[in-house]
């Protein structure tokens, strides 16, 4: 039977508290996140945890998050308002509306929670942290080659190494797959998810061969490359692939540690991206831990993103230094800045206890301070 006390713990599924040192590591994590992003001339902006429904899953971004957006009434407007489940479709309104006199390519950060219906496959967790950068202009491979960069940059300001970044052409897809049947579609993009080359072969439909050849393309980036030049295409295909290529050509010349793979045909994730997309992992986690790519914003700019996904960080691969902390036995603030400004941090102690080593002991505290020195503790 579970007790009152263990119920009033209890959180909704795919919610939990984050606690000491995994709440400071992600706050750090952040900090340094968006200070690298800032050191390429992002901007950071911080929209609101709210918005009306109308105006935040409106044109854009917003338009496909419908089905994963939490709604609730504004008792004073009465009108229906939406938790943002992805800090993109705020950015694009900030872009088309309060910052579009400002010139382009226009460069914003930002850093958020956001809550969603229900969590992904890849994670159950509902509410999420996102760190992320956007890049507002024309379309250009450099744009795309710059937030891919800055990115990664960003990553190992933080201590991540061993990157790899997937490069994918989602719209292929849904260019090869027009005017088919949604149960035969259905059957289809579950095949080439699962790069089940088999079933495909087994299902009748056009743009069989091509969607074959593109799914041999899968893999590191300088066999995918190899296949890919030796296709004979022309049109919006042709233009696909050499942008690509340009891109890639670009990450190389710029951070040769970067590892590169490509998969053409991968559109998971990517519910309201337009052109190039790319995924970033690392051999230190599980799974993703960055998405991106080229939309279209509210007002149908072109534009670059990136999402982190710090939630992944909260394990011993990122850690930061935490000072050795002092117990002081009493409550004293000019005695404790003296401390802390050499290189430490301060615990201050109860008046009910008699026996400050021993409270000291259980605080994890390293360091006492008596007669106005710091004195190392004896365990």
């Amino acid at each position: 039977m579970i007790s009152s006390s263990s119920k009033k713990g209890l959180l909704p599924a795919g919610l939990s508290d984050i606690l000491y040192p995994d709440a400071r590591i992600q706050a750090k994590t952040i900090e340094n996140l968006l200070d690298v992003f800032s050191n390429y001339g992002y901007m950071r902006v911080k929209p609101p945890l709210v918005e009306y429904e109308d105006s935040l899953l409106s044109d854009g971004p917003g338009a496909v998050l419908k089905d994963s957006t939490f709604r609730i009434m504004d008792p004073l407007s009465q009108r229906m308002m939406a938790l943002r489940s992805d800090v993109t479709a705020q950015i694009s309104r900030i872009a088309s509306t309060r910052l579009s006199h400002l010139p382009r390519p226009l460069r914003l950060s930002y850093s958020g929670d956001v809550l969603r219906v229900k969590g992904d496959s890849f994670n159950a967790e509902r509410q999420k942290t996102q760190v992320g950068a956007e890049l507002i202009g024309p379309k250009s491979e450099l744009i795309d080659s710059e937030i891919i960069l800055v990115c990664s940059q960003s990553l190992k300001s933080i201590n991540i190494r061993n990157i790899t970044v997937d490069l994918n052409l989602p719209f292929l897809r849904d260019l090869f797959l027009d005017g088919i049947e949604n149960s035969l579609k259905e059957k289809i993009n579950e095949a080439i998810d699962r790069k089940d080359s088999q079933t495909l072969k087994k299902l009748k439909f056009n743009n069989l061969d091509i969607i074959l050849k593109f799914m041999e393309c899968t893999g590191n980036y300088e066999n995918g490359i190899k296949k890919l030049s030796e296709l004979k295409l022309d049109g919006i295909l042709l233009e696909a692939r050499e942008y690509l290529l340009k891109v890639i050509n670009i990450i190389k010349e710029n951070d040769s540690s970067i590892n590169i793979s490509i998969d053409p045909l991968e559109n998971r994730g990517f519910k309201y991206h337009t052109g190039l997309t790319f995924t970033i992992f690392s051999e230190m986690f599980k799974g993703e831990i960055v998405k991106g790519g080229s939309y279209n914003t509210l007002s149908g700019e072109t534009a670059t993103g990136c999402t982190i996904y710090t939630e992944k960080f909260h394990n011993s691969s990122v850690s930061y230094n935490q000072n050795d902390l002092v117990y002081m036995p009493y409550l004293n603030m000019m005695e404790a800045d003296k401390v802390i400004k050499k290189g430490f941090s301060v615990v201050f102690g109860s008046e009910l206890n008699n026996n400050s080593d021993k409270e000291a002991t259980e605080l994890k505290c390293k360091y006492i301070w008596k007669n106005n020195t710091i004195v190392k503790l004896k365990y």
